[in-house]
């Protein structure tokens, strides 16, 4: 019989489940992807000040009527999207994974600048500079993770999730200010303070080490999970890609009536007013993110569990299923003449903050997951790509709000992520 300090031969030999194995390697990053994070938290609070007022901003100070006010903002989100592709590829042909952030991120850092200029010449050179920055910075982070972590290692995915909750982060930062500072201080005032912010997270982008780091898991079964997932056959692979692609498309193209189209339909049909406070439009944008910070670490929990129970193709096709949902429970809101309760937009948010959980993370990372890593930038650019095609259609959707009855753009946004979701729900993905 053993003694209590000697462990049996079973105990001793008995390996780590995967789940104990995705807990442990989640919350085992780097310094330095840390420092990424801190990065990217400021590029995005910058970012959603910016975002969060745009349609009001060019209405108000500048003069465009909704309509070419919709269709600028969704061309300039295109652009910097479709820009990526090309960023990317030029990024994979460098062996200094971070070469380019710096760049990408002075870049945003002058267009935040250009833009406190109360001249259109001003706005359209800053315009042009956010879409150059874009171009690059996307696709820089996501080369930049792949080098901090060997091919396979679970903390890919957990670090996807984790960046994307400090985007949240950001995002919600970024919109509360944003709503403050355009109505107490001014929007020259409003976008200074998104470039200083702007200009810390290019500090921390510039003293990055990008040498990558050892896995809780060894070599051996690192190459082994790469070379499993090799090993999926090129139609497969080519339906993963092509799945994946139209769900980025189609997610976007909602993304784009969230950050615009709605915010001006809220701006005209909710009844915002709390306790005799009027909320500001640009807090609307902030609640999804909040969410966002609230339903993250439970998806970083149960994701082991949901990926063995459904897989993750499946798991992106949900988020269009509720992706649908989040315009079609405004549906109702039409039948009405007068203002509706703010009840009716975070239903609406709620089901479109599950919707990007599910598709953004998961779907680049699944993704990024089936390619060799020489590939990353380009097939990061792909990805960004789908997503300006996406912008690009939703700026024509959100023009049509102002010629359409409203319930029947609802209908057409409800039925288009159903369409994807079906042929995305029987693509078959590798053992992960």
């Amino acid at each position: 019989m053993s003694s209590p300090q000697d462990p049996s031969p079973k105990s001793s030999t008995s390996p780590p489940t995967n789940g104990q194995l995705y807990q442990a390697e989640a919350t085992a990053h780097t310094p330095e992807f840390l420092k990424l994070c801190l990065a990217v938290l400021c590029e995005r609070w910058a970012a959603f000040m910016l975002i969060s007022t745009v349609a009001v901003m060019l209405c108000e100070r500048f003069g465009f009527p909704r309509p070419d006010a919709l269709r600028l903002w969704g061309l300039v989100s295109a652009a910097s999207y479709v820009g990526s592709l090309p960023g990317g590829q030029l990024l994979d042909r460098t062996r200094t994974p971070s070469r380019g952030i710096g760049i990408a991120s002075l870049t945003l850092l002058l267009g935040y600048v250009a833009l406190v200029v109360p001249v259109r010449a001003s706005l359209y050179m800053a315009l042009t500079l956010f879409i150059v920055g874009h171009a690059i910075f996307k696709p820089s982070t996501q080369r930049i993770i792949a080098a901090l972590y060997p091919t396979g290692d679970r903390r890919f995915e957990g670090a996807q999730i984790l960046l994307y909750f400090t985007a949240n982060v950001g995002a919600v930062g970024g919109s509360l200010l944003a709503g403050l500072l355009a109505r107490f201080a001014g929007w020259g005032v409003t976008y200074a303070s998104a470039a200083l912010l702007m200009s810390v997270g290019a500090v921390l982008l510039l003293t990055m080490d990008t040498r990558p780091t050892e896995s809780i898991r060894s070599r051996e079964t690192l190459d082994s999970i790469h070379t499993k997932q090799s090993t999926l056959s090129v139609p497969n692979r080519v339906s993963l890609t092509s799945g994946l692609t139209i769900a980025m498309f189609l997610f976007s193209l909602c993304t784009t009536q969230m950050e615009g189209a709605i915010l001006l339909w809220a701006n005209d049909r909710i009844d915002a007013v709390l306790v005799g406070f009027s909320i500001p439009t640009a807090w609307f944008l902030a609640f999804p993110a909040v969410l966002v910070l609230i339903f993250a670490p439970l998806q970083l929990a149960v994701l082991p569990t949901l990926k063995a129970r459904f897989g993750l193709c499946r798991l992106i096709a949900t988020g269009l299923i509720t992706s649908a949902a989040s315009f079609a429970v405004l549906l109702p809101t039409t039948q009405y003449s007068s203002r509706v309760s703010l009840a009716w937009l975070a239903m609406s948010m709620c089901c479109f903050v599950i919707a990007e959980l599910l598709i953004a993370p998961l779907g680049l990372s699944l993704l990024l997951r089936c390619i060799p890593k020489r590939f990353v930038g380009a097939v990061t650019g792909l990805w960004y790509s789908a997503g300006a095609l996406g912008y690009y259609v939703g700026g024509e959707i959100g023009a049509m709000w102002s010629r359409w009855p409203t319930h029947r753009v609802l209908l057409l946004l409800s039925l288009l992520p159903l369409c994807g979701a079906a042929l995305l729900w029987r693509v078959r993905t590798p053992s992960q």
